[in-house]
Protein backbone atom coordinates (compact mmCIF):
# COMPACT_ATOMS: atom_id res chain seq x y z
CA UNK A 1 0.00 0.00 0.00
CA UNK A 2 2.83 2.30 0.56
CA UNK A 3 3.59 1.91 -3.10
CA UNK A 4 0.37 3.63 -4.02
CA UNK A 5 1.30 6.80 -2.16
CA UNK A 6 3.28 9.41 -3.99
CA UNK A 7 7.00 9.57 -3.17
CA UNK A 8 6.92 12.88 -1.39
CA UNK A 9 4.10 11.80 0.88
CA UNK A 10 5.77 8.43 1.34
CA UNK A 11 8.95 10.11 2.55
CA UNK A 12 6.91 12.27 4.91
CA UNK A 13 5.09 9.19 6.30
CA UNK A 14 8.40 7.33 6.80
CA UNK A 15 9.85 10.39 8.51
CA UNK A 16 6.74 10.65 10.72
CA UNK A 17 6.92 6.92 11.47
CA UNK A 18 10.56 7.07 12.61
CA UNK A 19 9.85 10.20 14.61
CA UNK A 20 7.09 8.38 16.48
CA UNK A 21 9.25 5.29 16.95
CA UNK A 22 12.01 7.47 18.35
CA UNK A 23 9.65 9.38 20.64
CA UNK A 24 8.14 6.10 21.94
CA UNK A 25 11.64 4.71 22.43
CA UNK A 26 12.72 7.81 24.35
CA UNK A 27 9.50 7.70 26.37
CA UNK A 28 10.20 4.06 27.27
CA UNK A 29 13.75 4.95 28.27
CA UNK A 30 12.47 7.79 30.46
CA UNK A 31 9.91 5.47 32.09
CA UNK A 32 12.63 2.89 32.76
CA UNK A 33 14.90 5.60 34.15
CA UNK A 34 12.08 6.87 36.38
CA UNK A 35 11.41 3.34 37.65
CA UNK A 36 15.12 2.77 38.30
CA UNK A 37 15.34 6.10 40.09
CA UNK A 38 12.29 5.26 42.13
CA UNK A 39 13.77 1.84 43.04
CA UNK A 40 17.19 3.30 43.92
CA UNK A 41 15.76 6.07 46.08
CA UNK A 42 15.52 3.93 49.27
CA UNK A 43 19.07 2.72 48.73
CA UNK A 44 20.25 6.33 48.34
CA UNK A 45 18.45 7.37 51.53
CA UNK A 46 19.87 4.38 53.43
CA UNK A 47 23.42 5.02 52.21
CA UNK A 48 23.27 8.74 52.98
CA UNK A 49 21.96 8.11 56.51
CA UNK A 50 24.62 5.45 57.07
CA UNK A 51 27.28 7.90 55.93
CA UNK A 52 25.97 10.41 58.48
CA UNK A 53 25.98 7.75 61.21
CA UNK A 54 29.51 6.68 60.35
CA UNK A 55 30.65 10.31 60.27
CA UNK A 56 29.21 10.88 63.74
CA UNK A 57 30.80 7.67 64.97
CA UNK A 58 34.15 8.75 63.56
CA UNK A 59 33.83 12.14 65.26
CA UNK A 60 33.03 10.46 68.60
CA UNK A 61 35.98 8.13 68.17
CA UNK A 62 38.23 11.09 67.40
CA UNK A 63 36.99 12.84 70.55
CA UNK A 64 37.68 9.70 72.61
CA UNK A 65 41.15 9.44 71.12
CA UNK A 66 41.76 13.09 72.02
CA UNK A 67 40.54 12.39 75.57
CA UNK A 68 42.82 9.38 75.76
CA UNK A 69 45.74 11.49 74.55
CA UNK A 70 45.03 14.05 77.27
CA UNK A 71 44.68 11.25 79.82
CA UNK A 72 47.89 9.63 78.62
CA UNK A 73 49.74 12.94 78.99
CA UNK A 74 48.31 13.41 82.48
CA UNK A 75 49.22 9.85 83.45
CA UNK A 76 52.74 10.29 82.10
CA UNK A 77 53.17 13.48 84.12
CA UNK A 78 51.78 11.78 87.24
CA UNK A 79 54.09 8.82 86.71
CA UNK A 80 57.12 11.11 86.45
CA UNK A 81 56.10 12.91 89.64
CA UNK A 82 55.64 9.57 91.40
CA UNK A 83 59.12 8.49 90.31
CA UNK A 84 60.58 11.72 91.70
CA UNK A 85 58.72 11.20 94.97
CA UNK A 86 60.03 7.64 95.21
CA UNK A 87 63.55 8.90 94.53
CA UNK A 88 63.15 11.49 97.31
CA UNK A 89 61.99 8.73 99.65
CA UNK A 90 65.29 6.94 99.12
CA UNK A 91 67.27 10.06 100.01
CA UNK A 92 68.13 10.18 103.68
CA UNK A 93 67.19 13.53 105.21
CA UNK A 94 69.62 15.54 107.30
CA UNK A 95 66.87 16.36 109.77
CA UNK A 96 66.41 12.71 110.75
CA UNK A 97 70.11 12.38 111.50
CA UNK A 98 70.14 15.62 113.52
CA UNK A 99 67.09 14.44 115.50
CA UNK A 100 68.77 11.10 116.09
CA UNK A 101 71.98 12.65 117.44
CA UNK A 102 70.04 15.12 119.61
CA UNK A 103 67.78 12.38 120.97
CA UNK A 104 70.80 10.31 122.00
CA UNK A 105 72.45 13.27 123.76
CA UNK A 106 72.82 12.48 127.50
CA UNK A 107 72.98 14.89 130.42
CA UNK A 108 76.35 16.59 130.62
CA UNK A 109 76.83 16.83 126.85
CA UNK A 110 76.19 20.03 124.92
CA UNK A 111 76.18 19.77 121.12
CA UNK A 112 77.43 22.95 119.48
CA UNK A 113 77.47 21.92 115.82
CA UNK A 114 76.56 19.03 113.58
CA UNK A 115 78.17 18.99 110.14
CA UNK A 116 76.69 16.73 107.50
CA UNK A 117 77.76 16.05 103.94
CA UNK A 118 76.02 14.08 101.23
CA UNK A 119 77.41 11.75 98.60
CA UNK A 120 74.73 11.09 96.03
CA UNK A 121 71.64 9.87 97.85
CA UNK A 122 73.37 8.89 101.10
CA UNK A 123 74.88 10.90 103.91
CA UNK A 124 78.64 10.64 103.50
CA UNK A 125 79.86 12.00 106.82
CA UNK A 126 78.50 13.31 110.09
CA UNK A 127 80.71 15.37 112.39
CA UNK A 128 79.49 16.36 115.86
CA UNK A 129 81.22 19.15 117.81
CA UNK A 130 80.33 19.92 121.37
CA UNK A 131 81.26 20.27 125.01
CA UNK A 132 81.28 17.49 127.60
CA UNK A 133 81.23 18.16 131.37
CA UNK A 134 83.41 15.12 132.14
CA UNK A 135 85.35 12.42 130.39
CA UNK A 136 82.84 9.81 131.63
CA UNK A 137 79.95 11.75 130.05
CA UNK A 138 81.82 11.84 126.73
CA UNK A 139 82.55 8.10 126.88
CA UNK A 140 78.91 7.41 127.76
CA UNK A 141 77.77 9.53 124.79
CA UNK A 142 80.06 7.53 122.50
CA UNK A 143 78.69 4.24 123.89
CA UNK A 144 75.07 5.40 123.47
CA UNK A 145 75.78 6.34 119.86
CA UNK A 146 77.43 2.96 119.15
CA UNK A 147 74.43 1.09 120.57
CA UNK A 148 72.03 2.63 118.04
CA UNK A 149 71.28 0.36 115.04
CA UNK A 150 71.72 3.06 112.40
CA UNK A 151 75.23 4.02 113.55
CA UNK A 152 77.97 1.54 112.73
CA UNK A 153 80.99 3.37 114.21
CA UNK A 154 81.87 6.46 116.23
CA UNK A 155 85.31 7.90 115.67
CA UNK A 156 86.43 9.79 118.78
CA UNK A 157 90.04 10.95 118.72
CA UNK A 158 92.07 10.10 121.82
CA UNK A 159 93.10 13.75 122.13
CA UNK A 160 89.50 14.55 123.10
CA UNK A 161 89.89 12.38 126.20
CA UNK A 162 93.05 14.13 127.43
CA UNK A 163 91.24 16.55 129.75
CA UNK A 164 89.19 15.51 132.79
CA UNK A 165 86.55 18.32 132.76
CA UNK A 166 85.00 20.76 130.25
CA UNK A 167 86.15 18.78 127.23
CA UNK A 168 85.62 20.23 123.78
CA UNK A 169 85.13 17.22 121.57
CA UNK A 170 84.75 16.45 117.89
CA UNK A 171 83.57 13.02 116.83
CA UNK A 172 82.68 11.49 113.49
CA UNK A 173 79.78 9.12 112.96
CA UNK A 174 79.75 6.32 110.40
CA UNK A 175 76.17 5.50 109.47
CA UNK A 176 74.80 2.18 108.27
CA UNK A 177 73.46 2.02 104.73
CA UNK A 178 69.75 2.84 104.61
CA UNK A 179 67.80 -0.01 103.01
CA UNK A 180 64.42 0.86 101.54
Amino acid sequence: MINLIPTIVRNAVIKEYWLRVLSVFLFMISVVAAVITFLFLPVYVLVSTQVDVYAQSAMQAAERVADFDVSAKTLTDANQLAEKILEQKKVENFSTIIKLVESLQPVGITINAIELSRSGETVASVKVDGLADTRNNLAAFRDILLQHESISDVILPISNLAKERDIEFSLALVLNEVKQ
